[in-house]
């Protein structure tokens, strides 16, 4: 591979997965061939492709980057970080059960924070055994904490006495669950597609 082109990829592609780059190498090149082949130098040809740099901010959030370092992480992650956070999340509903004993009104105040955090977890756990693919894997992963966020929001809704804070962390909490999920959902797409292209998805 010549100068211009070799140049104009090492910008393009930094810090794409191994198979991204193999496969966006490969398109590349066939493109400049085929653009000198109809007249084109191969500087103007290299040209053509546009900025490097725009075009390695368009592929990241296409593709992930470290595919062997990924596909460890999110592929087959840990079963006992999901057994070890349902049984922390038992023992929490358990807990607030006993604390509230007592009170029939405060049980049934305290109560549907954590049983809709274990139900959402839960609801995860099955969804990523029913779908065991690198997009379900890493999106359980990135929203480890989303059934506990949840059960606190509906907590300090039901439960009297607000404060300020409170307030607060009722309005921002929504909003902060929406972006993380979608994030995490962009996330899991890029990671699917580039273990896809590594055969590992």
């Amino acid at each position: 591979m010549t100068g211009p082109l070799k140049s104009w990829l090492d910008v393009a592609l930094s810090d794409l997965a191994p198979a991204a780059r193999d496969r966006m190498t490969a398109e590349y090149h066939a493109h400049v061939q085929d653009a000198t082949h109809s007249g084109l130098t191969e500087p103007e040809a290299v040209a053509t492709l546009g900025d490097p740099t725009q075009v390695n901010r368009a592929l990241r959030r296409t593709y992930a980057y470290a595919t062997e370092k990924l596909a460890a992480q999110y592929r087959t992650p840990s079963r006992r970080l999901w057994r070890v956070l349902l049984l922390l999340y038992v023992g929490y509903t358990s807990l607030m059960i006993l604390n509230n004993l007592e009170d029939r009104a405060d049980l049934l105040r305290h109560l549907p924070g954590p049983l809709t955090g274990l139900t959402l977890l839960l609801a995860l756990m099955a969804l990523m055994k029913l779908h065991p693919t690198s997009y379900t894997w890493t999106l359980g992963a990135r929203v480890l904490v989303l059934p506990l966020m949840t059960g606190q929001w509906i907590t300090a809704l039901i439960t009297p006495g607000r404060d300020t804070l409170d307030l607060s962390f009722l309005i921002v909490l929504p909003f902060a669950l929406v972006g993380m999920v979608w994030n995490a959902h962009c996330t899991a797409r890029r990671v699917h597609r580039t273990l896809k292209l590594d055969g590992q998805a």
